[in-house]
């Protein structure tokens, strides 16, 4: 039974934090979700990710590093763990002292890019590792829900034929604002979601890996609030699996304020099924 004593005051505490005004000081936060330039080919959709080091892919990032220039950013994380953070400040010392080149990953790509064009100390990892038991889930399944295995299989061919064709047809920056659109994130976050059915009533191997997934974001978002100092402009440059739940993070902290990144991307149109046709880029 719950004591009234605690509840009454616990009540009061959260009224006052939903009256306090989000003020001017708030840090804001811009959650980039990102294909992996370098394909390293840690996620379950495996892409044709066109070489980002050619001419034209270079020039491509470097007009996406100048409009997201346009946020102001004070502060950039990045999906590296805390952990190895002495090996990302030598890898970014390296770069700003011109022994460094480049290497393929969005990290480098673009969060050096940015940080050093800012004048920035350092680029922050908040990324955290965790346990993602896809392939258990799915051997559970093919023993108790085939239908539930057809799904996975249809869209995850869906997925990466879509992702494919971004990537033939389109610039770095187009590819950005098509995987930033918030109906093209709900839609990726619901194929998640629908593993959470798997073994619902018996073991919920399904549920368990949603929740995983949950603890390895919300753990994110705790690195995320640690570097979030007020007046701070932090731009996050993370896959775009986990841009969905961090944008949901941060919109629910009443101490930070969301923004969208399609303001702050080269503007342009996707290409549409007709230039794909043509032979793409």
């Amino acid at each position: 039974m719950r004591s009234p004593t605690l509840a009454i005051p616990l009540a009061c505490a959260c009224a006052l934090l939903w009256a306090l005004p989000l003020g001017a000081q708030s840090p804001q936060v811009l959650v980039l979700g990102t294909y992996h330039f370098g394909n390293p080919g840690l996620d379950v959709v495996k892409t044709e990710v066109a070489d980002v080091l050619s001419p034209e892919k270079q020039a491509e990032i470097a007009a996406v590093a100048e409009a997201l220039a346009r946020f102001r950013p004070t502060r950039i994380a990045v999906e590296w763990e805390p952990s190895r953070r002495e090996r990302l400040d030598s890898l970014y010392g390296a770069y700003r002292a011109g022994r460094h080149v480049l290497s393929r990953s969005e990290t480098e790509q673009l969060g050096f890019r940015l940080a050093s064009g800012g004048g920035h100390d350092r680029v922050y990892p908040i990324d955290q590792r965790g346990d993602f038991p896809f392939q258990e889930v799915m051997d559970y399944a093919q023993l108790h829900d085939p239908a539930f295995v057809a799904f996975v299989g249809e869209e995850l061919a869906r997925v990466a034929e879509e992702a494919n064709r971004l990537q033939a047809c389109n610039t770095v920056g187009e590819i950005l604002r098509v995987m930033n659109d918030p109906r093209r994130l709900a839609d990726d976050h619901g194929i998640y979601m629908r593993f959470a059915s798997v073994g619902a009533g018996d073991t919920f191997v399904g549920a368990g890996l949603v929740a995983k997934w949950y603890e390895r974001n919300i753990k994110i978002f705790a690195n995320l609030q640690r570097l979030a100092e007020p007046g701070s402009r932090v731009l996050v440059i993370i896959g775009a699996g986990h841009a969905p739940i961090l944008r949901e993070f941060v919109d629910s902290d009443r101490g930070m304020v969301l923004v969208d990144p399609a303001d702050y991307l080269p503007s342009g149109e996707p290409a549409g099924a007709e230039r794909c046709g043509e032979g793409g880029r």
